[in-house]
């Protein structure tokens, strides 16, 4: 069963063309690498599909519901999409804990038990929940991004 399909998606910024008529299909289940040179469209077409940027042509479907048909998109906030950038993108003034549960509502019941819940998932001692990102390793701060992201 396909999961995401990418239908001749193309992005331009200004006179540069970063994406041609890319297609993609990727199974239920399965695992796929984006990989290509500096400047190839990459992070370009992970931020088409996780709605940060808007193709110029082509569609997005996420387990059959259309995410995108050209600029005619849904908002990122809205797609269940998480994203690791390579450097992490954490918020400086903000702690380990607060960087985890950026998404989750304030008031929500089990917001803390589901922070401490993915900062365990990630192998990340409880103690780093008050620290910010600038006292954290390059490494610790990538799994800070990837429970963010969870």
């Amino acid at each position: 069963m396909t999961l995401l399909t990418i239908e001749n998606i193309s992005k331009r910024y200004g006179p540069v063309q970063a994406l041609k008529d890319i297609s993609l299909e990727v199974q239920a289940g399965s695992r796929t690498a984006v990989v290509g040179p500096s400047g190839s469209g990459k992070t370009t077409l992970l931020r088409i599909i996780a709605g940060f940027e808007q193709a110029d042509i082509g569609r997005v479907t996420l387990d059959g519901d259309v995410l995108a048909d050209g600029p005619a998109a849904v908002p990122a906030h809205k797609r269940g999409i998480g994203i690791v950038s390579q450097d992490g993108a954490l918020f400086p003034h903000l702690s380990v804990a607060e960087n985890i549960g950026f998404g989750f509502e304030k008031g929500a019941v089990d917001r803390e038990q589901r922070i401490v819940d993915l900062l365990d998932m990630v192998e990340l001692d409880r103690g780093m929940l008050a620290r910010r990102p600038h006292q954290l390793s390059g490494g610790q701060q990538q799994r800070v991004a990837l429970a963010r992201a969870l």
